[in-house]
């Protein structure tokens, strides 16, 4: 079964790309999510809760494509409430980001989990000073903020 590697938003698979150039197995995938570097289903609203069913989704079609077994799993930065489908996943990891619930997340991510807020930012959303913003203020090296903003299709 592959090692399959999930990135945040506002990421694309290519936040692994380090990860990925150390790695001696060749069974390792790394996926986009819907709107980050992959297109939205018709009807894919982005929701977090549509993003697990997605991955879910995925999951299991790795699972009946790869027989017994279960993926690896490798989280940037979250878990995506794994215990609803224990079954689908061997084992997890998950990256820079906290698995603890009582977590304040930063301001960007509250209004993303607001579906209102979140939809109105990224309606409003302009890539190229958000690409700058997201190098200032995160620390992210301004070349990976500029490729993840060119998989940017969630407006």
């Amino acid at each position: 079964m592959p090692a399959i590697l999930i990135h945040g938003v506002p990421d694309s698979h290519h936040v692994w790309d380090g990860v990925r150039q150390h790695l001696t197995r060749t069974d390792v995938e790394a996926w986009d999510l819907p709107g980050f570097g992959a297109p939205r289903p018709n009807g894919f609203g982005s929701s977090k809760e549509e993003y697990v069913d997605w991955l879910i989704r995925r999951l299991e079609r790795v699972r009946r494509a790869g027989g017994p077994g279960r993926p690896r799993l490798g989280l940037h930065p979250h878990p995506p409430r794994r215990l609803l489908r224990p079954d689908l996943v061997r084992t997890w990891a998950g990256g820079n980001g906290p698995v603890d619930s009582a977590y304040v997340w930063h301001p960007l991510a509250k209004i993303w989990q607001d579906q209102v807020e979140g939809d109105r930012f990224m309606r409003e959303l302009r890539p190229e000073p958000f690409a700058q913003d997201l190098a200032a203020g995160f620390d992210v090296p301004i070349r990976l903020a500029k490729r993840w903003r060119a998989a940017w299709t969630s407006r």
